[in-house]
């Protein structure tokens, strides 16, 4: 499997996931899940834990998949160079981060816009990184070492 195959099956349920959450949250708790990104984006504390977490998974994916080509794995490599953006921001500017999901908040059209986008993001990626399965062909062999035969 490749590497790009692999990120895929990685962030794209992740993704998936979180936009559908972020859907129904609003839909459905309304008033209940606002309050929660509220108190979210309240806590310095969350919004350092997120930077440092962001910041290692970016660097991660950016390590082991700086890829610039058109198509599909592009996505892989920009979210990587997002999440290292994200988490800098969150650890050295924590008030700009909190002034500015006050702001995203506020605007439940703007939540569900971005939940739209993560959910089309999510999609492609597993998509793209299931394929193989769903087509019923074996993944393509990884570029890495190669393992010693048993005997």
């Amino acid at each position: 499997m490749t590497t790009s195959r692999y990120l895929a099956r990685l962030m794209g349920p992740v993704l998936l996931t979180i936009g559908v959450g972020m859907v129904f949250g609003m839909l459905l708790e309304g008033d209940a899940y606002s309050s929660l990104m509220k108190e979210f984006i309240a806590s310095r504390a969350l919004i350092f834990i997120t930077g440092a977490l962001g910041l290692t998974a970016g660097l991660a994916i950016v390590n082991a998949h700086n890829l610039w080509v058109p198509d599909w794995r592009v996505i892989v490599t920009i979210l990587g160079w997002l999440a290292i953006l994200r988490g800098i921001m969150n650890l050295v500017f924590p008030v700009t981060v909190q002034t500015l999901g006050d702001r995203m908040i506020a605007s439940h059209a703007g939540v569900l816009a971005g939940a739209a986008i993560t959910i089309v993001i999510g999609v492609i990626l597993s998509v793209m990184g299931y394929e193989d399965l769903w087509n019923g062909t074996k993944p393509a062999a990884s570029s890495g070492a190669k393992r010693p035969r048993r005997k």
